[in-house]
């Protein structure tokens, strides 16, 4: 078993942080894409535009969790 993780640690060395990302973006992708028809919809809605400024900030946020940011989040 140690040997298989060292033979995996060496092909992707170098290619890691790549890899997690790309792992960590499908989640995001496939949220925001099921997103997508909300914000088509929820403006037309009473009280639908704060319910879509909220999806569109947790979006935000997420990818920006994402990409490593630390600190608050700038516009806030």
């Amino acid at each position: 078993m140690h040997t298989l993780l060292t033979t995996v640690a060496t092909l992707f060395q170098g290619r890691q942080r790549p890899l997690v990302i790309a792992l960590c973006l499908l989640p995001l992708l496939v949220v925001t894409v099921c997103c997508v028809p909300a914000l088509l919809v929820l403006p037309f809605w009473p009280a639908g535009h704060t319910r879509a400024t909220a999806l569109v900030q947790h979006l935000r946020e997420w990818s920006l969790a994402l990409r490593g940011t630390d600190g608050e989040v700038p516009g806030r």
